[in-house]
């Protein structure tokens, strides 16, 4: 199976990296970019149409709720996973409201973000 192309939105630092060495090790996925913010997410989606932009909400510049609307018109196929802190009652309604395929609690144990990612996408 070839990997999913992976990117990872989230302008915390070590998030994006954990969540990278997580994914690849996997073998089920490939990161081909990382953004900070809302905007570089939407610019690094028209540019590598992943299979999957792994949001976060709280971002500098544009939150992900505004981007990601922006993310699926730049690339309709890709699928945009919320991936945030914020209570999940709320912010996953919206989310999926706005065309999110589904949210991931980062609150969880990140280590096994493949797995949750996988039986989230199935």
């Amino acid at each position: 199976m070839t990997p999913r192309r992976v990117v990872v939105a989230d302008d915390v630092e070590v998030v994006r990296a954990l969540v990278r060495i997580v994914l690849e090790e996997s073998g089920q996925f490939v990161v081909v970019a990382e953004a900070t913010t809302g905007r570089e997410a939407i610019a690094l989606t028209e540019q590598h149409h992943p299979d999957i932009v792994l949001l976060d909400l709280a971002m500098p510049q544009m939150s992900g709720m505004e981007a990601l609307p922006h993310i699926l018109k730049a690339s309709p196929t890709t699928r945009v996973v919320v991936l945030s802190g914020f209570r999940e009652d709320v912010a996953a309604v919206e989310a999926i409201e706005r065309g999110a395929t589904g949210y991931l609690d980062k609150r969880q144990d990140l280590g096994d973000i493949a797995s949750r990612l996988i039986a989230l996408l199935e």
